[in-house]
């Protein structure tokens, strides 16, 4: 499999953003998959198509491909703050492709941001533009890595070499039941998701888990219920297969 993208792509471009997004995005093209379903070919989407640059044609499931030279750390920039909210409400979030790439464009890593775990609270506004600026008072939107949950966040390329569809493919499913529930509840479930890595080992207890209540009542302040809340989503990321319940008040992850 050819692991550099094509750099004769961007010679007709002067702006560089456009020459990575030719060169990334031809790249997907050649050889990106689907991770809903089987299918091995993702079709790019019309130009100037709001929130997603790939759809699968077989299960019509949507991708959004952000591409840096480097590795995307913390955050990765997108568009419009108010657009990327009206997504996620609405319950249309693709599933984001982050493609990372050398000087000399190797392809070095490419993960999938599964489309559940991207909820409001992994979404950070920008300060708005400048007064001087063209679209003066615009705001920007980014999205916050670390508060997105590392299950969520699935390897295809690791150290320029790609990943057997399979794995990726299993890791997808496993969070495809959050998926079906409400935006608010899946901002609950992700999050819950997100505070399980933060225990030192793979089993927990209800106790555990009731440290976080003054966190969590922090990024959910209208909640007055934030134990049995707790509750409710450990059976929901129960139910999904995410951890296991052991009894009497003790739980298991079953994923890193």
């Amino acid at each position: 499999m050819e692991m550099f993208g094509n750099t004769g792509l961007g010679l007709g471009y002067a702006n560089r953003t456009q020459q990575v997004r030719m060169i990334s995005e031809d790249w997907i093209t050649r050889h990106g998959y689907c991770l809903r379903c089987d299918s091995d070919k993702l079709t790019p989407t019309p130009a100037n198509t709001r929130t997603r640059d790939f759809f699968c044609e077989a299960c019509r499931h949507g991708y959004e491909l952000k591409s840096k030279r480097g590795v995307f750390t913390n955050k990765v920039l997108d568009g419009a703050y108010s657009a990327m909210m009206r997504t996620i409400r609405d319950g249309n979030t693709p599933t984001f492709l982050l493609l990372e790439y050398s000087v000399t464009w190797s392809i070095q890593g490419l993960r999938a941001i599964h489309h559940s775990l991207i909820t409001e609270a992994s979404i950070e506004p920008r300060k708005p533009l400048a007064a001087s600026a063209r679209r003066a008072g615009w705001i920007g939107c980014n999205i916050v890595l670390p508060a997105i949950a590392i299950q969520g966040q699935i390897p295809i390329v690791n150290d320029g070499m790609m990943c057997a569809k399979q794995a990726p493919r299993e890791a997808f499913a496993r969070l495809e039941r959050l998926s079906s529930l409400t935006p608010k509840n899946r901002s609950w479930a992700a999050t819950i998701l997100n505070l399980l890595q933060r225990l030192p080992h793979r089993q927990f207890s209800l106790v555990d888990m009731y440290r976080f209540e003054t966190e969590l009542q922090l990024l959910f302040p209208k909640n007055g219920n934030i134990k049995p809340k707790i509750r409710q989503q450990l059976q929901v990321l129960r139910d999904a297969g995410l951890i296991r319940f052991c009894g009497e008040g003790r739980y298991e992850r079953t994923t890193e």
